[in-house]
C-alpha cells in the first residue's frame, strides 16, 4: 500500500484491490475462492473443471473406446478371419493374445517416457500406432501381416488406455478423480459392451474386415483433438537431459523379460508341453530377467521406471497383486463365457455377443456410480470388499452352469459378477493412488492398470491352459479322444453336427466339465482375494492437493475460443 494515505484514500484503495481479486462472472466471489475450488484438499467444496479440462476428460474417454472395442470385437469374428486369410489354430490364438501381450509390456514404459518429454507427444504416438496397426489388419491377406499388425495395435493400445489415466492424475484433484474417471470408464464398457455384438454381427453378415474400418473415424478424431487439446507441458528441459532421464536400459530388460515370460505362459500346456524346452526356456529367462530388472531398478537405475516407493507397505502391494487377479478373471469372462455359449449352447456370434450384455451394462452403472461414492464417502475399501465378495457368488454361479445354464441362471450371474467388477476396477484404481506417496500419483495409476493388464494376458494362456487339460481329463475317462481338447473351438462345427446320444452327450459334458473346473479356480482366486484386501488393505485419506510437474496451459485455448475462463490463470506453472 502507498505510504502517506489519508482514510478516504486507504478506503479507495482497499475498494480497489477487492474488485481485483474478483471472479469476473461472480463479484462476490473472490479468486481465492475459485482457487480452493480447483484444489481443494478439504473434500467439502466440489472440484469442477475448466471447458478445457472438460474437453480433455470427453476426448480421453472417446479414444478409449477403441481400445475397449478392439480388445473384445475379436472375440466373436475370430473364426471368420481364420477361415477367410487361412491359418492354424495356433495363429489364431495369437491373434488375440499378441495383442494382450505387447498392450501389457508397453504400458509402463510409455507412461515412464512421457513424465520426461510430456504426455501429449506420447499419447500422439500411442493414437498412430494403433492406427498403422488398424490399417495392416485390416488389409492382411496373411496372417503374418494380421498378427504384426495386431502387436502394433497393442503398442498403441496400451499407450492410449494408460495415459488417459495418468493424464487425468494431472488434472483432477484425487478426491473427484474416480467421479470423472467414471466418464472414461463409461466410455471403456461401452466398447466393452458392444465389441462381440458387433464382432459377431460383422462376422455373419458382412466382411470381417469392417472390425476394423470401424475404428478409423475415432482415430482420425485422437489425432486431430489430442495435439490441439492436450496443451500439457512437462518441466522444462533440454533435450539432453530428457534423454538422459530415461530408464533405456531399464526398460529394454523389462519388455525383454515380460514378453519371454508371457510368451512362455500363452503357449504352455496348449501349443507346447510346459516340460518342453520351448517352454522352459523362455519362462526361465523371463523370470530370471524381470527378477534382474527389480534389482538394476531398486540399487542402480538413476532414473527408475519402477518406482519402488509405490510397493512401500503391504497395502499397496496387495491393491496391485489384485488388480492383477481382476485383469485375470475380466478377460477370462470376456473370453471363456462367449466360447461356453457357442458350444455348449449353440448361440450364434451374435447371440453370445448379446448373452454378454448382462454383465458389462451392470459392470459400466457399477463402475459409474461408485466413482461418485468413492468421491462422496472419501473411502475406497467398502467398494473393494463388496466386489471381491460380488465376484465370489457370481463365480459360484457360474461353477452351477454344468447342471443349470437356463436364462435366468446365468443372467443373474452375469449381473452379480459385473456389478462386483465395476466397483472393483474404479475403486481399486484410486485406492493405490491414495495408498501412495503425494506427488507419485500418476506412477500409481501407470502401476496399477499394467498390474490389471498383466493379469489379462496372464489369464488368457493360463485359462487356456486349465481349460484344455481338464477337458482332455474328462475326455480319457470317458474312453474318447483327447485330441478334441486340443482343438476346442475348431472342433465345436463337429460336435454340433454329431447326432444326438453318445458321444456327442458325453463331449458335451467335457467342454462343460473344462469350463466348470476353470471358473471353480476363478472361485478361489476370488476368496484368496477378498481376505487379503480385508486384512491388509487400509483406509487412506483421498482429500490431497494436486502436485504434477506436468501443467495444463490454456494460452491456445484463449486464443481460438475468445476469452479466458476465470480462475483458469491459477495454477499455471503452479504445483499445489
Amino acid at each position: 500500500m502507498p505510504p502517506n494515505m489519508d482514510n478516504s484514500e486507504i478506503n479507495l484503495f482497499a475498494m480497489d484491490h477487492k474488485s481485483s481479486t474478483t471472479d469476473p462472472t461472480n463479484p462476490d466471489k473472490p479468486i481465492s475462492d475459485r482457487m480452493a475450488d480447483k484444489v481443494t484438499d478439504s473434500g467439502e467444496t466440489e472440484w469442477q473443471p475448466s471447458k478445457h479440462e472438460k474437453a480433455v476428460i470427453y476426448t480421453l474417454a472417446v479414444i478409449n473406446l477403441i481400445v475397449a472395442l478392439d480388445a473384445t470385437i475379436i472375440v466373436t469374428s475370430l473364426a471368420a478371419i481364420v477361415d477367410d486369410i487361412g491359418g492354424t489354430t495356433t495363429e489364431a490364438f495369437w491373434v488375440g493374445t499378441s495383442y494382450l501381450l505387447v498392450n501389457a509390456v508397453s504400458m509402463p514404459i510409455i507412461c515412464s517416457i512421457s513424465d520426461v518429454i510430456g504426455r501429449p507427444i506420447c499419447l500422439t504416438f500411442a493414437i498412430v500406432a494403433f492406427t498403422v496397426g488398424t490399417i495392416l489388419c485390416c488389409t492382411a491377406k496373411g496372417m503374418a501381416v494380421m498378427l504384426v499388425g495386431r502387436c502394433i495395435q497393442g503398442l498403441g493400445g496400451g499407450g492410449i488406455h494408460s495415459l488417459s489415466l495418468v493424464i487425468q492424475t494431472d488434472l483432477v484433484p484425487l478426491r473427484f478423480r474416480p467421479k470423472w474417471y467414471g466418464i472414461t470408464l463409461g466410455a471403456w464398457a461401452i466398447g466393452l459392451t458392444i465389441g462381440p455384438i458387433i464382432g459377431g454381427a460383422i462376422a455373419q453378415r458382412t466382411t470381417w474386415r469392417w472390425i476394423f474400418y470401424l475404428m478409423f473415424p475415432i482415430c482420425g478424431f485422437g489425432l486431430v483433438a489430442v495435439p490441439y487439446l492436450l496443451t500439457l507441458r512437462p518441466k522444462k528441459a533440454t533435450a539432453q537431459e530428457k534423454i538422459s532421464r530415461i530408464d533405456w536400459l531399464g526398460g529394454f530388460l523389462f519388455a525383454g523379460s515380460a514378453t519371454a515370460f508371457l510368451i512362455a505362459i500363452s503357449w504352455g500346456g496348449t501349443q507346447h508341453p510346459w516340460n518342453s524346452a520351448a517352454t522352459i526356456a523362455p519362462l526361465v529367462i523371463g523370470a530370471v530377467g524381470i527378477i534382474l530388472t527389480v534389482l538394476y531398478e531398486v540399487y542402480f537405475a538413476q532414473h527408475p521406471f519402477l518406482q519402488k516407493d509405490l510397493f512401500r507397505d503391504a497395502s499397496s502391494i496387495v491393491a496391485y497383486i489384485a488388480a492383477g487377479f481382476q485383469g485375470l478373471m475380466l478377460y477370462g469372462t470376456l473370453y471363456y463365457c462367449p466360447f461356453y455359449f457357442s458350444a455348449v449352447k449353440q448361440f450364434s456370434p451374435i447371440n453370445s455377443g448379446l448373452a454378454l450384455l448382462p454383465n458389462l451394462v451392470a459392470f459400466s452403472i457399477a463402475g459409474i456410480v461408485t466413482g461418485r461414492l468413492v468421491t462422496r464417502f472419501n473411502n475406497f475399501r467398502w467398494a473393494i470388499w463388496i466386489g471381491w465378495l460380488l465376484s465370489c457368488f457370481a463365480c459360484a454361479m457360474y461353477c452351477g452352469w454344468r447342471v443349470n445354464d437356463s436364462a435366468p441362471m446365468w443372467v443373474i450371474a452375469f449381473l452379480i459378477g459385473g456389478f462386483g467388477h465395476g466397483a472393483i476396477l474404479n475403486a481399486q484404481n484410486f485406492a493405490t493412488q491414495a495408498l501412495c506417496k503425494a506427488g507419485d500419483e500418476g506412477a500409481a495409476a501407470a502401476m496399477y492398470i499394467f498390474a490389471r493388464q498383466f493379469g489379462m494376458a496372464f489369464g488368457v494362456g493360463i485359462g487356456a491352459t486349465i481349460y484344455q487339460n481338464v477337458m482332455k481329463l474328462k475326455l480319457r475317462w470317458e474312453g474318447l479322444p483327447t485330441e478334441i481338447g486340443d482343438y476346442a473351438e475348431a472342433y465345436i462345427p463337429t460336435l454340433h453336427s454329431l447326432p444326438p446320444g453318445h458321444p456327442r452327450d458325453t463331449i458335451y459334458d467335457a467342454y462343460k466339465f473344462g469350463f466348470q473346473i476353470l471358473v471353480a479356480t476363478w472361485l478361489a482366486i476370488s476368496v484368496v482375494t477378498l481376505l487379503l484386501c480385508l486384512v491388509f488393505i487400509k483406509h487412506a485419506d483421498m482429500n490431497r492437493k494436486l502436485s504434477t510437474e506436468h501443467h495444463l496451459d490454456s494460452e491456445r485455448m484463449v486464443r481460438h475460443w475468445g476469452k479466458k475462463e476465470p480462475g483458469s490463470e491459477i495454477g499455471e506453472g503452479i504445483s499445489v
